[in-house]
């Protein structure tokens, strides 16, 4: 960080005495001296980059009021609450309020007792409040969410493409925009719409080592998600996110029964149990949500320690922001993928039947399926896939830590799939072909004398769910395509007749390359080692960090707050491996500022007093 060092000191002690942290992650500072400089910024920080704090920290420090434009009511509530119990004057106007909360909140508005006022962009662009606020000191004006200004992106909102007005009104008002996803294309994009002056453009590495990624091929889902769950503590919060509002639901109701505290979450449900649903989770009575994409991107909790996927997302766009939700402070979270071929025929379907931008869209999905199926580092794809050079060791993900093995016959195995679905006459579906390489003799087979053909139980010595995902993988590969339709059926692609006989058409067998994958179990002793903690290099004493959890989520609910506002895990895990006991060294722990050491320092040093005394 360069510049007025009288600045910088400024912006290090409000770091320090108001958020309680030691130090800036990439591109903060820098982000944090250009607001205060005037100078129009875009900056991409990947969910948990800390973007909120780039405009947070200076309106604090700033004359005026900072406008915050945000497209979700949930992260307007959520990020007013956790400034106010920082000690900053900051408040929200959207539609959940009524007549006289409007009034008084525009009333301390205009009186200038605010440092930030989060509003949505419909309400911003009506002509009678860009009126009220040009009568009002100005800060700077806030973009959150500004990948939504491009039909590019994932998350589109036409009314994101009218705020360029705020430079032909406000041009003495600097634009800031944040985002956590943003192609390079779409980079471009928000700063021509926005029509940004000269911005500086920072943003940030897309690698986030904290997070462990993991992909699975869809067998029975619910016995996956059993076992999935049983790597994490009971308390652990988690998004399980699925891509029908049916299968939400339906999974909610396994889970609690199986006696996991799960609640749905989707847009068909009504709007007062939706909202009880999430304040449960965010107060951290229920961990587990399970959720569509409506669970959306206003989700700001920073103490989710996993995030897995029920079904592909449409894009890595979509994946990469929702399965980055997981360990926002830093600490080691799962990202975990269960697709299967049904993934890709949902999607398909849907961009077949919307037609907008429809190649575009195909493209998106391929680029999914590609993350799914190829044996290529997830963290090296994804940082790839936005544009920046991945120059880093993983060890954090499915490929890199020897959970996925290549099978040595996928060459001869790829071809007595690709033979038996041309000895089918490519008229049956995946299940079909699978049943016939593993010699099934159901009733359908035998009427159609299938169980007469060379093909039949070649495969024999595995089981049905095994030859079928090799019949998807091969699908991904482009082998193999599959029709639309209700009940589509599998053919050969001109890749496919490649494979078959790369002679006959002019081509070798580097030309074809093939992989089938089998993902190794692990053993019992691993799965303990993983249970065991989560931060082996820093260890911490487990039973204190329940209670002190417990005590967070007692506070929380007297507060009518999301757990996390209260303090992140990380700040819990610093209490229960550093154990203050006075108030000078509650201060040294992450996360604790002087408001938080006042409003929560008593309760909490309780706990740790009694619990050492308890232990002698």
């Amino acid at each position: 960080m360069t510049g007025n060092p009288a600045r910088q000191q400024m912006i290090e002690k409000a770091l320090k005495e108001i958020w309680g942290y030691d130090g800036f992650r990439p591109f903060q500072a820098e982000t944090i001296l250009d607001v205060l400089n005037g100078r129009d910024t875009l900056t991409v920080l990947p969910t948990g980059g800390g973007k909120s704090l780039c405009y947070q920290l200076p309106a604090g420090l700033m004359e005026g009021t900072a406008v915050v434009v945000s497209p979700l009511i949930s992260l307007m509530a959520d990020q007013v609450h956790a400034l106010q119990l920082l000690g900053i004057p900051a408040a929200f106007l959207n539609s959940s309020q009524n007549f006289d909360q409007v009034r008084a909140t525009k009333n301390a508005f205009f009186r200038g007792e605010l440092k930030m006022l989060y509003v949505s962009p419909e309400r911003l662009l009506q002509d009678h409040f860009k009126e009220e606020i040009g009568q009002v000191r100005l800060s700077f004006f806030a973009i959150d969410e500004a990948h939504c200004i491009s039909q590019w992106g994932h998350d589109f909102r036409p009314e994101y493409k009218q705020l360029k007005v705020l430079r032909q009104q406000f041009p003495g008002v600097g634009v800031h925009a944040f985002t956590a996803t943003a192609p390079p294309r779409v980079q471009q994009e928000i700063v021509g719409e926005l029509c940004l002056n000269q911005p500086k453009v920072y943003v940030g590495s897309y690698f986030r080592p904290n997070l462990k990624y993991r992909v699975y091929r869809r067998d029975n889902v619910r016995n996956q998600l059993i076992q999935f769950l049983g790597e994490f503590d009971r308390g652990d919060s988690g998004i399980i996110y699925c891509l029908t509002r049916k299968e939400t639901e339906k999974i909610a109701e396994f889970l609690s029964k199986k006696g996991h505290r799960a609640l749905p979450y989707h847009a068909g449900m009504d709007s007062e149990t939706r909202k009880y649903n999430q304040e449960r989770f965010q107060r951290e009575e229920t961990p587990i949500i399970v959720a569509t994409v409506a669970f959306g991107m206003g989700i700001d909790q920073s103490n989710v320690r996993f995030v897995i996927h029920v079904g592909m997302p449409k894009s890595l766009s979509h994946y990469q922001q929702e399965s980055g939700r997981a360990g926002r402070d830093g600490l080691t979270s799962q990202c975990i993928l269960v697709y299967g071929a049904q993934d890709m025929q949902f999607w398909k379907r849907i961009i077949e039947e919307e037609q907008t931008l429809a190649g575009e869209r195909m493209n998106q999905l391929r680029d999914m399926i590609a993350y799914a199926s190829n044996l290529k580092c997830r963290h090296r794809t994804l940082v790839e896939y936005f544009g920046q050079q991945f120059e880093h060791k993983c060890n954090h993900c499915d490929i890199c830590l020897g959970e996925i093995e290549t099978i040595p016959e996928a060459r001869t195995f790829s071809r007595m799939i690709l033979s038996a679905v041309l000895k089918l006459r490519q008229n049956f579906g995946a299940a079909y072909v699978s049943q016939v390489l593993t010699g099934s003799r159901e009733q359908k087979i035998l009427r159609n004398r299938h169980d007469q053909l060379s093909v039949h139980n070649l495969l024999g010595k595995y089981n049905q769910h095994q030859v079928h995902d090799w019949v998807n993988q091969l699908e991904s590969q482009g082998y193999l395509v599959r029709s639309s339709g209700n009940y589509p059926v599998i053919g050969v692609s001109r890749q496919g007749y490649w494979l078959l006989r790369p002679d006959k058409y002019g081509k070798t067998e580097d030309d074809v390359p093939v992989i089938l994958t089998e993902t190794r179990k692990k053993t019992a002793g691993e799965q303990r080692r993983e249970r065991a903690g989560f931060d082996p290099g820093a260890p911490y004493d487990m039973e204190l960090f329940r209670r002190l959890r417990k005590k967070r989520m007692e506070l929380a609910g007297e507060l009518g707050v999301p757990a996390f506002v209260v303090f992140g895990d990380k700040s819990l895990r610093d209490m229960a491996r550093k154990q203050p006991v006075s108030y000078k060294d509650f201060l040294d722990v992450f996360g604790v500022g002087t408001n938080k050491l006042s409003k929560f320092g008593d309760d909490m040093l309780d706990v740790i007093r009694a619990y050492k005394a308890e232990r002698g």
